[in-house]
Protein backbone atom coordinates (compact mmCIF):
# COMPACT_ATOMS: atom_id res chain seq x y z
CA UNK A 1 0.00 0.00 0.00
CA UNK A 2 1.20 3.66 -0.88
CA UNK A 3 0.75 6.07 2.31
CA UNK A 4 -1.61 8.05 1.74
CA UNK A 5 -2.50 11.55 4.10
CA UNK A 6 -5.62 13.63 3.37
CA UNK A 7 -6.43 16.82 5.36
CA UNK A 8 -8.56 19.47 5.27
CA UNK A 9 -8.64 22.86 6.94
CA UNK A 10 -11.37 25.38 7.04
CA UNK A 11 -13.11 28.33 9.27
CA UNK A 12 -13.45 27.79 12.86
CA UNK A 13 -10.64 25.36 13.52
CA UNK A 14 -12.15 22.93 11.45
CA UNK A 15 -9.31 20.05 10.39
CA UNK A 16 -10.13 16.20 8.94
CA UNK A 17 -7.03 13.83 8.74
CA UNK A 18 -6.93 10.77 7.36
CA UNK A 19 -3.35 8.67 7.67
CA UNK A 20 -2.67 5.58 6.29
CA UNK A 21 0.38 3.72 6.60
CA UNK A 22 2.23 1.43 4.16
CA UNK A 23 0.74 -1.37 6.43
CA UNK A 24 -2.91 -0.72 5.26
CA UNK A 25 -3.16 0.63 8.82
CA UNK A 26 -4.90 4.01 9.02
CA UNK A 27 -6.03 6.87 11.56
CA UNK A 28 -8.78 9.66 11.10
CA UNK A 29 -8.82 12.38 13.08
CA UNK A 30 -11.46 15.12 12.84
CA UNK A 31 -12.81 18.24 14.83
CA UNK A 32 -13.70 21.41 15.48
CA UNK A 33 -13.78 23.13 18.81
CA UNK A 34 -15.83 20.25 19.98
CA UNK A 35 -13.35 17.88 18.42
CA UNK A 36 -14.42 14.03 18.17
CA UNK A 37 -12.02 11.09 19.49
CA UNK A 38 -9.48 10.05 16.39
CA UNK A 39 -10.45 6.57 14.93
CA UNK A 40 -8.08 3.96 13.45
CA UNK A 41 -8.14 0.81 11.82
CA UNK A 42 -6.48 -1.70 8.94
CA UNK A 43 -8.16 -1.65 5.53
CA UNK A 44 -9.41 -4.70 4.44
CA UNK A 45 -8.25 -5.94 1.02
CA UNK A 46 -11.41 -4.67 -0.93
CA UNK A 47 -10.49 -1.45 0.33
CA UNK A 48 -6.83 -1.32 -0.12
CA UNK A 49 -7.36 -2.39 -3.67
CA UNK A 50 -10.02 0.01 -4.05
CA UNK A 51 -7.76 2.31 -3.07
CA UNK A 52 -5.20 1.85 -5.28
CA UNK A 53 -7.34 1.43 -8.49
CA UNK A 54 -8.40 4.87 -7.41
CA UNK A 55 -5.23 6.48 -7.33
CA UNK A 56 -4.08 4.49 -11.02
CA UNK A 57 -7.01 6.14 -12.47
CA UNK A 58 -6.58 9.61 -11.00
CA UNK A 59 -2.61 9.55 -12.27
CA UNK A 60 -1.24 12.76 -12.11
CA UNK A 61 -4.51 14.89 -11.18
CA UNK A 62 -4.84 18.70 -12.77
CA UNK A 63 -3.97 21.60 -10.96
CA UNK A 64 -7.26 22.87 -9.21
CA UNK A 65 -6.52 26.17 -7.85
CA UNK A 66 -9.04 28.20 -5.66
CA UNK A 67 -11.04 30.51 -7.77
CA UNK A 68 -10.85 34.19 -7.87
CA UNK A 69 -13.39 35.60 -4.83
CA UNK A 70 -13.90 31.99 -3.30
CA UNK A 71 -14.13 31.92 0.36
CA UNK A 72 -10.63 30.11 1.58
CA UNK A 73 -12.81 27.85 3.90
CA UNK A 74 -12.05 24.25 3.48
CA UNK A 75 -8.45 23.77 1.54
CA UNK A 76 -7.74 20.20 0.91
CA UNK A 77 -4.05 18.48 0.66
CA UNK A 78 -3.58 15.08 -0.18
CA UNK A 79 -0.12 13.23 -0.07
CA UNK A 80 0.30 9.87 -1.63
CA UNK A 81 3.77 8.25 -1.08
CA UNK A 82 6.22 9.48 1.05
CA UNK A 83 10.04 10.89 1.05
CA UNK A 84 11.46 12.04 -2.21
CA UNK A 85 8.54 9.42 -3.64
CA UNK A 86 5.23 11.67 -2.25
CA UNK A 87 3.36 13.49 -4.73
CA UNK A 88 1.53 16.36 -3.51
CA UNK A 89 -1.79 17.62 -4.61
CA UNK A 90 -3.41 20.93 -3.31
CA UNK A 91 -6.97 21.76 -3.91
CA UNK A 92 -10.06 22.86 -3.10
CA UNK A 93 -13.00 21.08 -2.06
CA UNK A 94 -15.12 23.00 -4.59
CA UNK A 95 -12.91 21.08 -7.43
CA UNK A 96 -14.20 17.44 -6.31
CA UNK A 97 -17.13 18.81 -8.50
CA UNK A 98 -15.34 19.04 -11.20
CA UNK A 99 -12.85 16.27 -11.29
CA UNK A 100 -14.53 13.02 -11.02
CA UNK A 101 -11.21 10.98 -10.77
CA UNK A 102 -10.64 13.34 -7.62
CA UNK A 103 -13.53 12.97 -6.28
CA UNK A 104 -13.76 8.97 -6.29
CA UNK A 105 -10.23 8.82 -4.47
CA UNK A 106 -11.61 11.12 -1.75
CA UNK A 107 -14.82 9.41 -1.44
CA UNK A 108 -13.50 6.14 -0.95
CA UNK A 109 -11.22 7.95 2.00
CA UNK A 110 -14.19 9.33 3.50
CA UNK A 111 -16.13 5.99 4.08
CA UNK A 112 -13.42 4.62 6.25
Amino acid sequence: MQPIRYQVVGEEDYAFVITIDSSGEYKISSGTYTSEPPRSGKLTQEQEQALLDAIHVLGIPEEHPMPEGAAEAFEARLVIGEGSDAVTYPFWEGALEEDSKLQNLIRLLELL
